[in-house]
């Protein structure tokens, strides 16, 4: 019962993976590090692939890489502190820092990949007071062509990190309003843990009939740790802290569970064990749908530079990927749940606005080679 990660019939499933692949002393490695970090060792390998097909050299490809990593990590961060939470990190400027609470935007991240790529390329330096750019001797590549290279590794990337957005139960879709979709349990038994001591593991059942609104009705079975002893004892974390928890948990919601709700205590070997019946909220799995829309666009673009190679177009699978990625964030959003309530009130939310200018480059890209050729 406790060691269940999901558990899925015809209609519905429930998610509730343990987001920490294991632990080494004080630290964990989560499901999402290890698939951001796969990211970019596969893409390794399709950067050294497309060189190595177009004949030229690959001694300095670790040095981009690192751009790239820097570039992704840094821009994604500042992009969600502007575009996100801007006044939160005006007050607390050391939760910048704190990449691992999560907080990353894709838009940051294009805009920091392509602001890297350029430092790749050009070198800044200060004689007097006076700024000088030179360029440095990187195999002939133009910008544009560099980008080019790139886009194909970052949507190959980005269906990885997608993956670990499902695992961590985050990016969220809306609610199904019926019994089909994902029940996100995941991130409900990963704030009892962390907030509730003796909080052991947390596991859910589903029952056959239907909960409010038509979602689907489970059982929630919370395992006490073994050092609470009494029946007393147990109920009173299960009245003062689980239910208090569970009926103030933060957005989004993806069980409800009734103020006035009634808990069962059973013990099972030397654990007592709450179950409380509470209602999960089925949810589109947006992060599998992006995942799969990046999926076709990496080989998309694979297949359109297989066909060229080194006379690929500049700037052609630039404006193919910002297109493609941007056009489909766009439609992606409408089923995705708002990252922060300011968006509640908007026509388009922020991703959605940040979108637009992207698909307007990409537009911008294909019409200028295809003008070229005319």
């Amino acid at each position: 019962m406790f060691e269940n990660y999901y558990s899925l019939n015809l209609s519905f499933v429930i998610w509730n993976p343990d987001p920490v692949l294991f632990e080494i002393g004080n630290y964990g490695v989560r499901w999402y590090g290890l698939l951001f970090a796969l990211g970019f060792i596969l893409g390794r390998f399709v950067v050294f692939y497309v060189y190595g097909r177009e004949g030229r050299v690959k001694n300095k490809l670790d040095y981009l890489l690192i751009y790239m990593m820097l570039g992704t990590v840094i821009g994604a961060r500042l992009g969600h502190v502007l575009f996100y939470e801007p006044e939160k990190f005006l007050f607390q400027p050391i939760d910048i820092f704190k990449i691992w609470e999560g907080g990353l935007s894709s838009h940051g991240c294009a805009m920091g990949i392509l602001v890297a790529l350029w430092l790749y390329l050009n070198k800044i330096t200060i004689k007097g007071f006076k700024l000088q750019i030179t360029r440095h001797e990187r195999q002939g590549d133009s910008w544009l062509q560099l980008v080019d290279r790139m886009v194909i590794v970052v949507a190959l990337g980005a269906v990885f990190i997608r993956f670990g957005n499902f695992i961590n139960g985050e990016i969220v879709g809306e609610p199904t309003h019926n019994q089909k979709g994902v029940v996100f349990a995941g991130p409900v038994t990963e704030n009892l843990k962390s907030r509730i001591p003796a909080v052991a593991s947390v596991a859910f059942e589903r029952l056959d009939e239907k909960g409010q609104n038509g979602n689907p009705q489970l059982l929630m079975h919370v395992k006490l740790a073994q050092r609470i002893q009494s029946e007393k004892k147990a109920s009173e974390i299960l009245e003062k802290n689980v239910l208090f928890q569970l009926t103030r948990i933060v957005r989004p919601r993806h069980i409800l569970v009734k103020d006035n709700v009634s808990f069962s205590l059973t013990k099972m070997g030397s654990n007592y064990i709450g179950t409380i019946p509470v209602t999960g909220i089925a949810r589109h799995p947006a992060q599998l749908y992006e995942a799969l829309t990046l999926l076709i666009l990496f080989v998309l673009l694979m297949v359109i530079w297989t066909k060229y190679k080194i006379d690929t177009p500049h700037g052609l699978l630039f404006g193919i990927f910002v297109l493609w990625v941007f056009g489909m964030r766009i439609i992606h959003e409408t089923i995705k749940e708002n990252q922060v309530t300011f968006e509640d009130n908007m026509i388009l939310n922020m991703g959605q606005w940040l979108s637009i200018p992207f698909v307007l480059l990409g537009i911008w890209l294909i019409a200028r080679i295809r003008y070229r050729k005319s």
